[in-house]
């Protein structure tokens, strides 16, 4: 654990080329050395201008969810308990495949802010080819065996029936995912994460118009239901593909030099196979622990009838919009975080961790209370029915007070990953889901039977602890090892 500064020294002016505070704090600002308010200043404009396209970005996804369950809604409750458990198991399948964006953006932004593009191209080789072999085995063993995996849920057999094609369906496109957010994740590590936010867009206008026309039975075409639901989400992540793809190799682009990749790229990205799998497995870990206590979660709401895992999975959907900020900051701070320790500037990094945290509450706060507001009217728009509105007021409730440790650890956890800790973030994990939200869970909702709110609440243990945990991991400082430094940052 590194030692406290001196205080003087935190108020001198810091040199960030050097790694060293200037003796001279009147020299220094004479020499146009920022004081560390510009520092702040800056820090705060580099992680707003990489964060906003990404926070549009998720809220074009968060859109796309929510307007998919509420155009299944309009099918029966059975469709969208089935669009649910299907979401379970394609979140499942997406964490390999975080993991493995996790990696890409650690390495690549860390060669970038070395100066060693041609290292960067050599991670983004290895992680497609990664990347490409989980998403087929993956979508290959969900689409084999779909009853077998919605029965784990316990899924009632109607909702199974209405699930098995959109499942293959949402699973099959998967693998165009995979290859789409590797080469995303490409773009962000060269500070771009505008043009993402454009193929977003053409994504969600493909996405929502087949929803319609497919669903409902728009222009002549017959109605197809839950069906059409998935085809459409199939149709989505190929335009998405063929997008990012054609970009990626457009010539001229800045990015150009660090996402054209030659069958050389290739061979030479085979070594970095070994970094890349220590970074994604923590990463990938992390996200099929929480599923896998999700699942269990799952497990506990399913005993309460298909109108309580209804009421989770639009409540979910709703209460998303609060997770747009932290989402987008945590991009830009695992962006910034990598790329100051690859030019050796340890307390550029922890100086970004910190500073994209703060941005994250302030931004996620009046959120919070705006959905805590509304949660009856939101519930209202989404369904009629009493008996899921009835589970869901409380739910949106107490998620929405999880919120502001729910921001705090998403934003820490992607400063992390952006220092190549992809440990901490998968320790933070198991604390809070596998030793609080799981164990409660089961212990309200299956040995005591209480009513479902009591199982709502576990939410609240998990973020919390998830939060305390990150905090004080980030604010210790092992991640400065990874460039052989270790020194208290200017907060």
């Amino acid at each position: 654990m590194s030692e406290r500064e001196p205080d003087a020294e935190l108020e001198a002016p810091y040199e960030p080329e050097l790694g060293v505070t200037s003796p001279d704090a009147g020299l220094a600002l004479e020499a146009g050395v920022p004081t560390r308010d510009e520092l702040r200043r800056r820090a705060d404009r580099d992680i707003l201008r990489l964060a906003w396209p990404a926070i549009v970005s998720q809220l074009l996804v968060t859109i796309v969810s929510v307007v998919d369950v509420w155009m299944v809604a309009r099918i029966s409750t059975a469709s969208v308990a089935a669009a649910s458990y299907t979401t379970q198991y394609f979140q499942l399948g997406q964490g390999a495949l975080f993991g493995l964006s996790v990696a890409c953006v650690a390495v690549m932004a860390r060669a970038l802010g070395a100066g060693d593009p041609a290292r960067a191209r050599h991670a983004l080789a290895a992680s497609l080819y990664l990347a490409v072999i989980s998403a087929v085995v993956i979508a290959s063993v969900a689409i084999a065996f779909p009853r077998q995996f919605l029965g784990i849920l316990g899924a009632a057999p109607e909702v199974i029936e209405a699930a098995v094609p959109y499942f293959r369906l949402t699973m099959g496109s998967s693998v165009f995912f995979a290859v789409a957010l590797t080469i995303e994740s490409g773009f962000r590590s060269a500070r771009n994460t505008a043009l993402p936010l454009a193929i977003a867009s053409g994504v969600t206008l493909v996405k929502l118009g087949l929803n319609a026309v497919l669903i409902f039975g728009w222009l002549s075409v017959p109605a197809l239901g839950l069906v059409g639901a998935g085809i459409a989400t199939l149709a989505a992540q190929v335009v998405g593909l063929v997008l990012f793809t054609s970009l990626a190799r457009r010539r001229g682009r800045p990015e150009s030099a660090v996402l054209r990749l030659t069958r050389a790229d290739f061979a030479a990205g085979r070594g970095l196979l070994r970094e890349l799998g220590r970074l994604a497995w923590p990463a990938a870990g992390e996200r099929v622990l929480i599923n896998g206590a999700l699942f269990i979660y799952f497990g506990v709401l399913s005993s309460y009838g298909a109108s309580t895992v209804a009421a989770y999975g639009i409540g979910v959907r709703l209460l998303a919009f609060s997770w747009l900020a932290p989402t987008g900051i945590s991009i830009a701070a695992s962006t910034l975080v990598g790329q100051a320790l690859g030019a050796r500037d340890v307390r550029g990094a922890a100086r970004a961790g910190w500073r994209a945290a703060r941005l994250s509450l302030i931004v996620a706060l009046p959120l919070f209370v705006l959905f805590a507001l509304l949660r009856i009217p939101l519930a209202e728009s989404f369904t009629s029915d009493r008996s899921v509105i009835e589970p869901l007021e409380p739910f949106m409730l107490l998620l929405g007070i999880a919120q502001p440790f729910l921001s705090l650890h998403f934003t820490l956890a992607g400063a992390l990953r952006g220092a190549g800790d992809t440990k901490t973030p998968l320790w933070s994990a198991i604390m809070g889901n596998w030793i609080f939200r799981v164990p409660l869970a089961l212990l309200v909702g299956t040995v005591l039977h209480l009513p479902v709110v009591w199982v709502w609440g576990t939410v609240v243990f998990d973020h919390v602890t998830r939060a305390v945990w990150l905090a004080w991991a980030f604010r210790r400082e092992r991640w400065a090892a990874n460039v052989g430094v270790s020194t208290r940052a200017i907060r």
